[in-house]
């Protein structure tokens, strides 16, 4: 051995000993050394105060009207160039650095000169009752020629003539009622559906299984009117009879052409023709326009559920009624798909001392039309967000870990940004992502706020929202001071009064490849409407009515509640990436995976009983989850803070803990949808389902005509699950799990 190496493995060893003697004075001593203190110690409150004063609601209305002066739909040059620049450019100049991602990926417009439009046709071709091809301007600020007519991306283009039915909000029950209860055979039909209840992509996957032609959608006022018909806006926030609803229909995550890999420029595209698309035409309409329609149907009298508030009575047809039978339902449609480049802005505040974990904030920025709401009031939140933050850095402050900043792409087209990046950075945020915090928009409402998460991040969602100022001072007369006060009172968990209610995440927004692809927990906050009105979503989603005149005279006026949002954001934010141990609850998982095996218990036990089929291999599971949970939510309240590699170790596995609930092969055999516990509802995919392949695999199973292989499915999936929780709870052990039996936590 060379004398070179023989002294540096000497000095090696000496180095070792030393740092050893280091962490073992320092461990049982007061006296640490400056960095030492600083690295072993949380984030100083006083910073988690600094954030809150400097996020300010003026600056955020600056924001919002910048972003949302001009449409800026995906693939647009006021999407792409300006807007996604300015953005980079904040960024570059005021964090750590910012990086754009570019992809080139398959989106959809109308024509502009030939738009889409639906008439009621005679057999020699006579149209009428034709419906408005473009949606009426209602003040200065929303006509603008780039302005697009509404449509519904990746429909097929074409021309369908055929007898109306009305398939209420064409659901798979929906569907079943037609065709079981009534015997109606739907093929060749054109379908009109309400908006709501479930993703518009299913209504029309539905409406091509039961075998209808084409699909109408409109968005009925009992959806969308919560108060009189003769009082929306301009005067209300209400949605006029005159709005449709823009939206995709495309069933899938990510740029079509190029599933599971990133579009970059050495990707492999597949050909249009081989691809799952949309395969009938469909468009929005108002429902001006549709109560045109529906009241000359002819057919049964809908079922009361199915009824919505237009002045008719609701019929589902087939066909028109007298004098009009001989006449039909014309659907023309001329929208065109079409390759365009799309763009991500990722900016980074790089930690102090574990630079290689990233908090994850994201918001997307593309729009179907002013998008004053969606996206553009959670980009002006979080563009506020990032400048407060970059003051803090000005003053002294950096956080422990990263925190990234991310602008997504054409995410109103199906999750494209925001998958293709995981799909191309996904080996480097597996290992390293804490948590994923998205807000879609900042403003649905002015009520309470609302939250979507996975367990793990639910106490930090309440304990984030206690710290939160009432934006509402009638609320704060009433003795409810904090966000997480009105929030508790408006919506009390059914399980405990006393928390708040927190949804599951489906596939609603860019949290989903997120936790759906690589297992990152995530969370998604909002303000929203009293929950007293039973709406689909706020009254003016996706519609031209979407505009900064909308979000300031109606909805927030002195952006309060933006504020609000920013705040919870930031406070959330500054906990993951400055606490040394992760505030990530893995106690509650096991109380919220216990309570789904009673829930599913209550609901199909008797079913599952008499095929001599029991839940118990998963239950045993989760009792088994449930004492790793505990064991090592001790472990993180005693570990030796000042230890950095214990610190380290306990902190990998919480967050980790969500990956161990991904199947490589996807649930159900989707591979877009992994996570074993939620995943979007194989029937809504807006929605989540808890344990989805057990839910998928129940559905209507009374029904089909294969029931041994069914019921071997549900047997596979009892497996799928109680092997899955038994790993999840694996990783929550300590290290000689894998080396020793039987030792104890």
């Amino acid at each position: 051995m060379k004398l070179c190496q023989v002294l540096g493995i000497v000095a090696l060893g000496v180095a070792s000993f030393v740092i050893g003697i280091l962490i073992g004075r320092f461990a049982i001593t007061p006296d640490l050394p400056g960095w030492l203190k600083s690295m072993s110690s949380d984030g100083e409150p006083k910073y988690r105060s600094e954030l809150q004063k400097e996020i300010q609601a003026d600056k955020i209305e600056q924001n919002l009207r910048y972003f949302s002066s001009k449409p800026h739909i995906a693939g647009s040059t006021q999407d792409e160039d300006v807007l996604a620049s300015h953005i980079y450019q904040t960024w570059q100049s005021s964090l750590h650095g910012a990086k754009i991602y570019n992809y080139t990926v398959l989106l959809s417009y109308p024509n502009s000169t030939d738009p889409n439009y639906v008439a009621i046709v005679s057999s020699d071709g006579v149209e009428s009752d034709v419906s408005e091809k473009v949606e009426k301007i209602l003040s200065a600020d929303q006509n603008d020629p780039t302005v697009v007519n509404p449509f519904n991306a990746y429909s097929p283009a074409g021309v369908i003539v055929g007898n109306p039915v009305y398939v209420n909000y064409g659901a798979v029950e929906d569907f079943h009622y037609l065709t079981r209860n009534l015997s109606m055979n739907l093929t060749g039909t054109v379908a009109i559906a309400r908006y709501g209840k479930i993703f518009r992509g299913d209504k029309v996957k539905n409406g091509q299984t039961f075998g209808c032609a084409g699909m109408i959608l409109y968005s009925d006022p009992a959806d969308y009117v919560a108060g009189d018909l003769d009082r929306v806006f301009p005067d209300d926030w209400w949605l006029p009879g005159t709005g449709a609803q823009r939206g995709t229909v495309l069933n899938t995550d990510g740029d079509p052409l190029t599933p599971f890999y990133p579009a970059t420029k050495s990707a492999f595209f597949l050909d249009e023709k081989d691809i799952n698309l949309p395969l009938i035409p469909v468009t929005p309409i108002g429902y001006n326009d549709a109560e045109k329609y529906l009241s000359k149907m002819a057919g049964n009298e809908a079922p009361g559920s199915w009824k919505g508030k237009l002045n008719l009575i609701y019929r589902v047809g087939p066909g028109f009624a007298p004098p009009l039978e001989e006449r039909k339902l014309k659907l023309y449609v001329k929208s065109y798909n079409v390759k365009r480049t799309i763009r991500n802005v990722i900016g980074i505040i790089e930690g102090q001392y574990e630079a290689d974990r990233y908090v994850v904030l994201g918001n997307h920025r593309d729009a179907w039309v002013f998008g004053a709401i969606d996206p553009s009031s959670g980009t002006a939140t979080m563009m506020e967000l990032s400048r407060a933050m970059s003051r803090m850095l000005e003053r002294g402050w950096r956080p422990r870990r990263s925190i990234l900043f991310c602008s997504w792409g054409a995410e109103e087209y199906g999750l494209i940004g925001s998958t293709e990046w995981i799909e191309e950075m996904g080996k480097v945020l597996g290992p390293r992502t804490v948590a994923y915090l998205n807000v879609d928009l900042s403003l649905a409402g002015n009520s309470t706020l609302r939250a979507l998460a996975t367990p793990i991040l639910h106490k930090l969602l309440f304990e984030a929202a206690k710290k939160v100022e009432n934006p509402n001072p009638e609320e704060v007369k009433a003795g409810r001071k904090t966000v997480f006060d009105t929030w508790v009172a408006n919506m009390p968990s059914s399980n405990n009064p006393s928390i708040p209610r927190v949804g599951d995440l489906g596939s609603g927004s860019d949290y989903s490849a997120f936790l759906q692809i690589l297992g990152i927990s995530a969370a998604d906050v909002r303000y929203t409407y009293d929950q007293k009105y039973a709406l689909s979503s706020y009254p003016m989603y996706h519609s031209v009515y979407e505009t900064m005149d909308l979000v300031s005279r109606l909805m927030d006026r002195g952006f309060k509640y933006h504020q609000a949002v920013a705040r919870l954001w930031g406070e959330m934010a500054l906990r993951l990436s400055d606490d040394v141990i992760l505030s990530l609850d893995c106690v509650q998982y096991a109380v919220t995976m216990l309570r789904i095996i009673s829930d599913v218990e209550e609901a199909y036990g008797p079913l599952l009983h008499s095929k001599s089929i029991t839940p118990d291999s998963v239950k045993e599971a989760a009792k088994e989850f449930e004492a790793a949970a505990q064991a090592l939510h001790r472990r993180a309240e005693n570990v030796n803070k000042v230890n950095p590699l214990e610190v380290r170790k306990i902190n990998d596995q919480l967050m980790l803990l969500e990956r161990a609930f991904v199947d490589p092969l996807g649930v159900a055999g989707n591979l877009l949808y992994r996570h074993v516990i939620y995943a979007p509802n194989q029937h809504n995919i807006y929605a989540a389902s808890s344990f989805p392949g057990l839910a998928a695999a129940l559905f209507d199973i009374e029904n089909d005509p294969d029931q041994e292989t069914r019921w071997l499915q549900v047997q596979k999936e009892l497996s799928i699950l109680a092997y899955t929780i038994t790993s999840a709870a694996n990783t929550m052990r300590d290290h000689r799990t894998i080396g020793e039996e039987g030792v104890q936590q």
